[in-house]
């Protein structure tokens, strides 16, 4: 009993095919899984001493709101609102657990949500830490990565659809 290759090729590609979704569905949780520890030891550094946002940033919000504001009351009669930059911090955690989670049902919106809240944990507080910012750039590339495959593959469904308009019709 011989088998061609062609038969053998089919076969394959028919597994694949069928198996591919729930492949990329596991993928997409495993890459979800990752970021949501992220934010839960982001979590858990922020309540410690701060966070790192806290650590760099902190010092310098809080002198400019606190001479800047009485510049501008003083030259324009406006007040700056004093804010606490751990709000800012516990708000890009929130959002990067939130992107996780939604990133499971394999759309490129929570794919963006994701980069911009890796992107501002990354650059905005300077690491110190190599190792965390190595992994920081390559949790961005693997992001950047999934962003354009989706887009391909959307421009490629588009093509096909299209191709199946123009011979019905």
């Amino acid at each position: 009993m011989k088998m061609s290759i062609n038969k053998v090729k089919s076969m394959i590609c028919t597994t694949l095919t069928k198996s591919m979704p729930a492949i990329a569905f596991f993928g997409r949780m495993t890459f979800s899984f990752v970021f949501l520890i992220t934010a839960i030891q982001d979590y858990a550094d922020h309540y410690g001493d701060g966070g790192p946002i806290e650590k760099t940033m902190g010092p310098a919000v809080n002198v400019l709101s606190k001479y800047g504001s009485k510049a501008l009351t003083f030259y324009f009669g406006m007040q700056v609102v004093a804010f606490d930059v751990r709000l800012i911090e516990f708000a890009l955690i929130s959002a990067k657990a939130t992107g996780a989670l939604w990133f499971i049902f394999g759309q490129s919106i929570p794919a963006y949500f994701l980069l911009a809240t890796q992107i501002f944990s990354t650059v905005i507080p300077f690491p110190t830490n190599l190792n965390d910012f190595t992994q920081n750039l390559t949790l961005i590339g693997a992001l950047l990565y999934y962003i354009g495959l989706k887009h391909t593959i959307d421009n490629l469904d588009e093509e096909q659809k299209n191709k199946e308009n123009e011979a019905e019709g």
